[in-house]
């Protein structure tokens, strides 16, 4: 049973534990917390590869450490954290007694060379591969860990598990969030993130170019006190609208669509053209249309050059001329584009 006296401490561990991002930083405060509450002279995290058995060991000496992983086989507080079902702490008194103890070799090669009496270990990450323990020391002749606190640590440890998890969980998010900004810049469309008062939250490179051409100037990061989105886009939020349609100066119409991100105030604005084919097909010259086709071939910058007799540098000049005249940005969106102008148009491209 777990005393009043404990429950504090323990409370304060949880709270913590489930605000940490970081999985290393969850060990870290289980470490801190479990030494709290099961004082001891060391505590020394056990990581145990289940396929092939073997031990890590941190924060020991090098002969510690050769000495226990030459007996971890009979490390039963250890063991028993790899069994089916187990508690989330042990002590090694209840798998052995003192007598039957120091008649092992783990007792008198490792145990008792360094001053350990009792052991307890608690369980703090777990899975098909791995199983992570810490292990609690007290040293000398001092006084068993009590039951009261193992069960504090037996009650904590699914609490350490789950907060890792989540942990994991959160490290994940947020790595493909970093990806973001890679993977919308090589969408065909434009995206923009902006709040209700205009302010630009995010936006890729399609938006951007689309807005210096279809309304004079690109839209702009910054603070909230000064709108970046242009006012055609501004107008579009205030109420708002689920779409609008503007036409640009050489006929081709943006179609901008506005919906609603959570409760944050913030709005998801997503940009497509809709280019006539045959004003996309007038502003490239020959050249340009004879680079692109054999982009769209899957055809490298020194392979188009060879077949057309030119350099892999006028090539990719040319490339430059096809993005800006398309409202692109990359091979795959000109390639993309240069598929639907072939679908509307009746001109051979």
């Amino acid at each position: 049973m777990v005393s009043g006296k404990a429950l504090r401490p323990l409370s304060d561990f949880l709270h913590d534990l489930y605000r940490l991002q970081d999985p290393a930083e969850v060990l870290q405060t289980a470490d801190r917390y479990a030494s709290r509450l099961a004082p001891c002279d060391l505590a020394v995290p056990a990581l145990t590869d289940r396929p092939s058995g073997s031990v890590v060991l941190e924060g020991v000496s090098r002969d510690y450490l050769e000495s226990y992983r030459r007996h971890a086989g009979e490390d039963l507080s250890r063991l028993a954290h790899l069994q089916q079902r187990h508690r989330g702490a042990v002590r090694l008194s209840e798998f052995v007694s003192r007598r039957e103890l120091e008649r092992t070799a783990i007792w008198n090669e490792v145990m008792r060379p360094h001053r350990i009496r009792h052991v307890m270990t608690m369980c703090l990450l777990e899975n098909a591969r791995i199983v992570a323990v810490l292990k609690l020391i007290r040293s000398g002749f001092g006084r068993d860990f009590s039951i009261a606190e193992r069960d504090v640590l037996a009650l904590a440890a699914p609490h350490v598990r789950q907060a890792y998890a989540n942990a994991e969980a959160i490290a994940g998010l947020t790595q493909e969030a970093r990806r973001l900004p890679e993977v919308a810049d090589r969408l065909p469309i434009g995206v923009l993130i902006a709040k209700d008062s205009g302010q630009v939250v995010y936006q890729n490179r399609v938006a951007e170019a689309w807005c210096a051409r279809f309304f004079g100037g690109p839209a702009r990061r910054g603070p909230a006190v000064s709108p970046g989105l242009p006012e055609p886009l501004r107008r579009l939020l205030r109420p708002l609208r689920a779409q609008a349609t503007f036409v640009g100066p050489d006929g081709s119409a943006l179609t901008a669509r506005a919906a609603r991100l959570g409760r944050r105030g913030e709005l998801l604005v997503v940009l497509e053209e809709e280019r006539r084919a045959s004003v996309a097909h007038d502003r490239l010259s020959a050249r340009e249309r004879e680079v692109l086709r054999w982009v769209a071939e899957g055809k490298t910058n020194p392979e188009i050059g060879v077949i057309l007799g030119i350099s892999p540098r006028t090539v990719q000049t040319h490339l430059e001329h096809v993005y800006g005249k398309l409202g692109v940005v990359s091979r795959a969106q000109a390639v993309a584009e240069l598929a639907k102008i072939q679908s509307r148009s009746e001109v051979p491209f």
